[in-house]
């Protein structure tokens, strides 16, 4: 998927003039070339309209810069904390790189067969997306599923147990938490022989009254 931004150099720099380019309706933006980094402003609504669709950090962008048009890809979106719409993008410039970086979203797939989750437990989820490395344009995945069908209760996932795509490899290796199954729900199974002890403990106190009750003394008339 590819999208196609205007964008505008800026040569000033500092707190002052990024107000002034966000009253103006732009987004201060860098790209990150080995060149060089290339600072510019980008309009701030027809960014925002891609940005909303959820799918920018794995598209190909190109900037029309100066009459030219440069190839990036999104890395970092700063958002307001306030409003969470962008007020900051870098880029990462891949006109003359080998291999394009991407940060696809994770997607868990058969949540509703999910045994884990039948019995009572919680898809408790670290991170939403992880940074990759793309042989090219065409093997950028959308998402990376992640069948959780089969997992149980403590189950965890991790980076090291992904299957990724062909042309797709994690950019850094460390072996990083996903997700895990979380709570302490019981199989069905279980739920009888708990009501049977429970029942067991609720007669025992009533044998032993009788027990008592048997070892009174008569009383002396």
């Amino acid at each position: 998927m590819s999208i196609t931004l205007k964008a505008e150099k800026r040569e000033k720099f500092g707190t002052a003039e990024s107000r002034r380019i966000k009253n103006a309706g732009r987004i201060p933006a860098v790209i990150y070339v080995a060149g060089g980094n290339i600072n510019l402003s980008l309009d701030t609504r027809e960014f925002e309209a891609e940005y909303f669709k959820g799918n920018l950090t794995v598209s190909l962008i190109e900037l029309e810069l100066d009459g030219k048009k440069t190839k990036v890809i999104a890395h970092k979106i700063e958002l307001d904390p306030v409003s969470d719409r962008p007020v900051h993008v870098d880029f990462l410039g891949c006109d003359d790189v080998k291999a394009i970086r991407a940060k696809p979203k994770f997607s868990f797939t058969n949540q509703d067969k999910s045994l884990g989750l039948k019995k009572g437990g919680m898809l408790n989820i670290i991170l939403r997306k992880i940074e990759v490395v793309c042989d090219d344009e065409k093997s950028i995945p959308a998402t990376i599923e992640i069948d959780i069908g089969n997992l149980h209760i403590g189950n965890k996932i991790r980076t090291s147990g992904l299957t990724l795509p062909a042309g797709v490899k994690l950019f850094k290796k460390d072996d990083l938490l996903i997700a895990s199954i979380t709570g302490r729900g019981k199989s069905e199974e279980e739920a009888p022989a708990a009501g049977a002890a429970a029942t067991t403990k609720t007669a025992a106190p009533k044998a032993d009254d009788k027990k008592t009750e048997a070892k009174k003394p008569e009383s002396k008339k």
